[in-house]
């Protein structure tokens, strides 16, 4: 009755782990869609505001010259 038992121990097992491969094979698509999405509306956001960071770096060549 061990071996029995035991066999169907892994069998469980077995199981498991293919409901949790299937899982997460189902959530894969969905979840790379999404975070897709997220990533484009955040550069769309960025690129229609304007990205304020950028007057930062902008460097007037007459005045970077003016102070030599």
């Amino acid at each position: 009755m061990r071996v029995i038992r035991r066999g169907r121990s892994l069998a469980r097992r077995g199981l498991r782990v293919q409901r949790r491969i299937a899982l997460a094979q189902f959530l894969f698509w969905p979840g790379l869609i999404g975070a897709g999405l997220v990533v484009g509306v955040a550069v769309l956001k960025r690129v229609r505001d304007g990205a304020p960071g950028d007057e930062a770096f902008s460097v007037d060549i007459d005045s970077a010259s003016a102070g030599r």
